[in-house]
């Protein structure tokens, strides 16, 4: 698929790998749509540097919300008609005690339900578009011999892993969709906050390559599995290596 004038929905695409993918996308021609939840500045910042390249729009909406994700879409189509490509990228990483049903509800919802809402809508649109693309981000956590030995973050990466199931089965089910998963490691996004050199180094001691990754190189994965149009349920691991009997 040439994305040169195809319109893709990226949630959470506000910073970080989000923005990333957007300003990727608008490098080969699309129509970006910018989703983000509270950034409105992350949202405006994204969509000037897909100004750059092609055309931009912001939507702005709290996925888990099933109301807020049907309001965006009709506001997407209203503005732009129907969408080629659908990114699911919203979700954080928060961590919390194992015990307590309030961090495993947030995280399934954050993670999974809002990816779950917009890919309902995107498949059900009533365009007859001769073929889609959707590609979900998971993480290297959520891959089952990968999963984080921290109990704190078990929720996440049971979210995760579920996105990666849930990629699979999809992809079983349409041949005008095409459905696949990038999970990446260590990406140097503002979620981490302010790391020293140390810190950044320690981080990273448990990779092949020795550095965090960048948020483009997630990027250049989802670009390549926009564009091509034989590649269907695959999970692609971008972790630089990481040597899982460290995880």
């Amino acid at each position: 698929m040439e994305l040169k004038n195809k319109t893709i929905l990226i949630t959470g695409a506000s910073s970080g790998i989000g923005q990333a993918i957007a300003i990727a996308c608008a490098k080969q021609g699309a129509t970006v749509l910018i989703n983000y939840r509270s950034s409105k500045q992350g949202a405006e910042e994204t969509l000037k540097q897909v100004e750059q390249f092609s055309k931009g729009f912001i939507f702005q909406a709290d996925l888990i919300d099933q109301t807020q994700v049907s309001k965006m879409f009709e506001e997407i189509f209203n503005k732009v008609g129907a969408i080629d490509c659908l990114v699911n990228n919203a979700g954080e990483a928060k961590g919390g005690d194992f015990f307590t049903d309030e961090i495993w509800h947030y995280e399934i919802e954050n993670i999974l339900f809002s990816a779950v809402h917009c890919i309902q809508r995107f498949i059900k649109q009533g365009e007859n578009i001769a073929l889609r693309k959707i590609v979900n981000i998971s993480s290297v956590y959520g891959n089952l011999i990968g999963a984080s030995s921290d109990l704190g973050y078990a929720p996440y990466s049971a979210a995760k892993s579920a996105i990666q199931n849930m990629t699979v089965a999809l992809a079983k089910n349409f041949e005008n969709v095409l459905i696949n998963a990038v999970a990446p490691g260590r990406v140097l996004t503002p979620a981490w906050g302010e790391l020293s050199k140390a810190e950044k180094k320690d981080l990273t001691a448990d990779t092949i390559i020795k550095r965090f990754i960048e948020p483009e190189e997630i990027a250049q994965t989802v670009v390549y599995l926009l564009e091509n149009d034989a590649v269907t349920g695959q999970i692609i691991t971008v972790d630089g290596g990481l040597l899982l009997k460290n995880i």
